[in-house]
């Protein structure tokens, strides 16, 4: 689609809480090991060892930012808001959790679950 925006253009384009919480969330991933790679897709950054183990969105309208990992829904307690069973909705990246990252608080939340989800790819 010619014209369609990238990931980049979207963090590009985001307001500087976002751009911050971004920054922090890829430092966080990185950081899990020194066999984590970022790459830069379409629509999404993929952060991976073997396989993806979180796909980051950033959504400029709703000022979040959407992780999907790997973590089964059915083995946590979903929270509405914050984190979301995608085992039978197509979306962009791997995982069937998604994860809505729209402040610190929820940042320090997704932690834990980002972590597990390193954990088993």
């Amino acid at each position: 689609m010619k014209g369609a925006k990238s990931v980049s253009d979207y963090l590009a384009q985001a307001d500087s809480d976002q751009k911050d919480r971004f920054e922090a969330l890829k430092d966080f991933l990185i950081a899990l090991g020194d066999d984590v790679q970022m790459k830069t897709l379409k629509h999404y950054f993929a952060f991976k060892r073997i396989k993806n183990f979180a796909c980051v969105e950033i959504h400029n309208q709703t000022k979040q930012i959407l992780a999907y990992v790997k973590v089964d829904p059915d083995s946590i307690i979903l929270e509405n808001g914050f984190t979301r069973d995608m085992q039978n909705t197509s979306h962009f990246g791997t995982g069937d959790l998604e994860i809505t990252i729209s402040s610190d608080t929820d940042f320090d939340k997704a932690k834990d679950l980002l972590i597990k989800s390193y954990e088993v790819s």
